[in-house]
């Protein structure tokens, strides 16, 4: 290529060309040829050189094909590292775009685009974003299916990833059996899935991969087991120390959440009595039917509506140093709210004026402060959290707790004893635990194992296998993100283009991928 000019054209250089006689390959049939129909010019953006935009006007030969068989009559030259076909940008510059696309996609990319010194609209930016070819899919032999939300409670997709890579491999808009039968019959070398306890994966995967291993998600396991932990406590709520009278009163559920509840409940027990099934309630109230089944097995609107867990107050924190020093003899209320303002403290002294006036009694008779009021939420994650991860304090409450209620003592050795399942790796623990539950006549327990028995194989498979859904989590993860960058108006074709173009690129640079912390806070902890 002989380059003619360089110039200066507004803000913009322009950099006049003309390639060189010489042989050119077709690009119909690859045959090289030098025999020159015409010469035309083509304007091709390039990178920005001086913060100026850059213009290519590039004089190039259309030649004839001298192969007789081929489609082609004549083709135009391509210069490397310069030209594409249908391309009016060069191979960096279309770099540059195409990692913006990924990274930012419509608008926001547009806009950084424009400090890069090259205009591009939105529009021209997702086109050429989906115009960008998949990269290779891999041999797969054992990938993780997962769910995430369209619309939250409403619409659901599927997303499938490579387990053993880490990478995202397809998506589709919905989580019906149907397209997941087809995609693992198009993969017939699966050997192992891992998915949920979702009975619509299990029959897609029994249909499409019969060969195929299932593996439930632990952490699923994990998650449901803590669930009925929480039904447990729930109902043995009158169990619980009760520091304060005024602290632990009875809460009604109130506010707009309530009865948004309070209405569904009546609705779904309306239509049930009518002897119309979940699912169609469901499809009637535009609910997920998860949420109908909660609605129906509760008996009063009650045991569904949120009930928000009491904050600890800005003294909480102070409280034992409040109480330590005035055992000392120091009453000065001013110089007491000076010494804990320097430990951090950042309310008023009129607050610590206030505590110490109501509390006179228990401060001039020595006694501790009083116990935090603890929900029943922080009590199911205090029985389900490993012993050497909770402080003495804890400690000491879960001790006496379990004292006091004989049933969440049993509730307590059973959720060690699911966790020693995980750490032995043991099939033979699992069906020993399962049975011991079972014998426990702990109602939300045994309707725990009614679910594990359903999927046994599954189960025993996620104790002894190595494989989980994490990956998938993690993916789920960065497809969440993507999708609220885009304020939740992207469809399913961008967004399965753009979290498997996001991975690969994460991939490539060597960021670190969100399924490692997914996999470490989510699992590591628990198992």
């Amino acid at each position: 290529m002989e380059v003619g000019s360089v110039e200066e054209c507004g803000n913009t250089v322009v950099i006049s060309a003309r390639s060189r006689a010489g042989p050119a390959a077709c690009t119909g049939c690859g045959r090289a040829s030098d025999w020159e129909h015409s010469r035309y010019v083509r304007h091709v953006a390039g990178e920005a050189v001086g913060c100026r935009p850059v213009r290519i006007d590039l004089s190039v030969r259309r030649l004839y094909c001298e192969n007789p068989v081929c489609p082609k009559v004549t083709f135009a030259e391509q210069i490397d590292e310069l030209t594409v076909r249908y391309q009016r940008r060069t191979p960096g510059l279309q770099a540059i775009v195409v990692a913006v696309a990924t990274a930012l996609a419509g608008k926001a990319g547009s806009r950084l685009l424009l400090h890069l010194h090259h205009a591009l609209s939105w529009a021209s930016l997702l086109t050429c974003l989906l115009k960008i070819p998949d990269p290779p899919e891999p041999t797969l032999r054992v990938v993780a299916v997962d769910d995430f939300a369209l619309r939250r409670s409403r619409r659901y997709a599927t997303l499938v990833v490579d387990a053993e890579t880490r990478l995202p491999v397809d998506a589709w808009d919905t989580r019906d059996s149907g397209p997941t039968i087809a995609w693992l019959r198009a993969h017939p070398g699966i050997e192992v899935v891992c998915r949920d306890g979702s009975a619509a994966y299990r029959g897609a995967i029994n249909i499409g991969a019969p060969q195929a291993i299932h593996v439930s998600d632990r952490f699923h396991l994990w998650q449901n087991l803590g669930r009925k932990v929480y039904e447990v406590v729930t109902a043995h709520r009158n169990c619980l120390p009760e520091p304060d009278d005024e602290a632990t009163a009875p809460r009604t559920p109130g506010g707009l959440m309530a009865a948004r509840t309070h209405r569904i409940h009546t609705t779904v027990h309306a239509l049930l009595a009518e002897g119309m099934a979940l699912r169609a309630i469901g499809r009637h109230l535009d609910l997920d039917r998860n949420v109908i089944r909660r609605h129906a097995r509760a008996a009063t609107w009650q045991e569904v509506a949120p009930i928000w867990p009491r904050r600890a107050g800005i003294l909480a924190p102070y409280q034992g140093h409040l109480h330590r020093r005035w055992a000392e003899g120091e009453h000065n209320i001013a110089a007491l709210a000076r010494e804990i303002t320097a430990r951090g403290f950042r309310g008023s002294e009129a607050t610590v004026r206030l505590y110490l006036t109501s509390h006179r009694e228990a401060l001039d008779a020595g006694l501790p402060p009083p116990a935090p009021a603890r929900s029943a939420f922080e009590v199911s994650r205090l029985l389900t959290s490993r012993p050497e991860q909770l402080d003495a304090d804890q400690r000491v409450f879960v001790k006496r707790l379990l004292e006091r209620c004989p049933e969440l003592h049993t509730l307590h050795g059973l959720v060690c004893s699911f966790r020693e399942v995980f750490a032995k790796k043991r099939t033979a623990l699992m069906d020993r635990w399962i049975t011991s539950a079972r014998q426990s006549r702990i109602a939300p327990l045994v309707r725990f194992t009614t679910a594990l028995l359903d999927d046994l194989d599954a189960v025993h498979a996620a104790v002894t296998l190595p494989y989980n859904s994490g990956v998938a989590e993690g993916r789920i993860t960065d497809l969440k993100m993507i999708k609220r960058q885009m304020a939740g108006r992207a469809g399913i074709r961008l967004l399965r283009k753009r979290v498997i173009l996001v991975a690969h690129s994460r991939r490539r640079h060597q960021l670190p991928p969100h399924d490692d912390l997914w996999a470490i806070n989510g699992y590591e902890n628990l198992v």
